[in-house]
């Protein structure tokens, strides 16, 4: 059993660049990218066990990844929240813009709505079949195709927007 886990282990580290692009491309600056990935190899560790090897692990992996970035989000909101109760300078807490990504593509993909930059994210930029950005979510598979739709057309938007 324990050879398993060491191999789980060394398995999820080779998809560590995947994660860290998974995070880069959600608006997280590099280094937290790096933390978030680091919590997403010790929340895989404490769930090792709820891992069926039936399932890729590139699956689980993403579907933890996915949680962490969640679980950050909520955490800043809560945070903001109690700035703005307490009337503290907000300031430190937006990204500043050179770590913003540069790149159009990137920059357009931060703009949708997270459903439909997770599925750009996983589909796109991971190149994950539809079924398995599915099971990542946790939605149906359609839902899936129709949220790609939608975030293509809104991409499009952006990029026409941009243009004129």
């Amino acid at each position: 059993m324990g050879d398993q886990l060491d191999d789980m282990m060394v398995e999820a580290r080779k998809f560590e660049k995947n994660l860290l692009n998974f995070f880069w491309r959600q608006g997280v600056s590099y280094s937290e990218g790096e933390d978030f990935v680091q919590e997403t190899y010790l929340r895989l560790w404490k769930y090792r066990f709820q891992y069926e090897p039936a399932a890729k692990l590139s699956t689980f992996l993403f579907l933890i990844a996915r949680q962490v970035r969640i679980d950050a989000l909520r955490r800043q909101s809560r945070r903001e929240m109690r700035e703005d109760r307490w009337g503290k300078d907000q300031g430190d807490i937006q990204m500043p813009a050179d770590q913003m990504v540069g790149e159009d593509v990137r920059w357009a993909v931060a703009r949708l709505t997270e459903p439909l930059r997770e599925v750009v994210e996983l589909g796109v930029f991971q190149d994950l079949p539809y079924a398995q950005v599915a099971e990542i979510l946790g939605i149906p598979v359609g839902t899936v195709k129709s949220r790609m739709s939608n975030a293509l057309k809104k991409l499009k938007e952006i990029f026409d927007e941009q243009g004129s």
